[in-house]
């Protein structure tokens, strides 16, 4: 177990700089306006690409839970945008994908349960088709499937998605935009 452990501790140094349970990694790009999508909104604030937060999700990833991770992004060429700016773009996008997440897990919840309500009605109409044996079967077989896809897009796929999310909200203590 402690070689494993070892090896998994090598591996992870080639790519973080390794502190107690603190991981620091760089992210480098040549610019920002790599990290912005130029087809979003109405330029009140810019949105960023999924390039950054794709970046993140993956080192989050790769690292044992128990570790934290401080994020250093380094832009090379600013271009037109100062760093203050910067700071504010990525935290206003921080906030926009997380409401995203939220939005999105209600609406899984609200499909799952129309669904399972779904299944729940062509289980009962199976049941007063019994006398049919085929009929019965079918209507059954799919009364089934709805409630099943209903309990895994409402219960299932949204727990994961909020788990995921929560490991990333809490594996990251810092990020800094240079």
């Amino acid at each position: 177990m402690g070689k494993r452990k070892d090896l998994k501790m090598q591996i992870l140094q080639n790519y973080f700089s390794i502190q107690d349970n603190i991981a620091t990694l760089e992210l480098v790009y040549d610019t920002f306006s790599e990290l912005i999508n130029p087809n979003f909104g109405d330029s009140k604030i810019e949105k960023l690409n999924d390039k950054l937060f794709s970046d993140i999700g993956e080192a989050v990833a790769l690292l044992p839970r128990k570790f934290k991770l401080n994020l250093h992004i380094l832009i090379k060429d600013f271009g037109e945008y100062k760093r203050e700016e910067c700071d504010e773009i990525i935290k206003q996008n921080i906030y926009l994908a997380a409401y995203r997440t939220v939005k999105t897990n209600a609406q899984k919840l609200i499909s799952g349960i129309s669904l399972i309500l779904t299944g729940a009605a062509v289980l009962v109409v199976s049941y007063l088709l019994r006398r049919h044996e085929l009929w019965f079967d079918l209507i059954n077989i799919s009364g089934t499937l709805f409630v099943w896809e209903g309990v895994n897009m409402a219960f299932l796929e949204r727990n994961l998605e909020h788990r995921t999310t929560r490991r990333l909200a809490k594996a990251i203590q810092n990020i800094s935009v240079e």
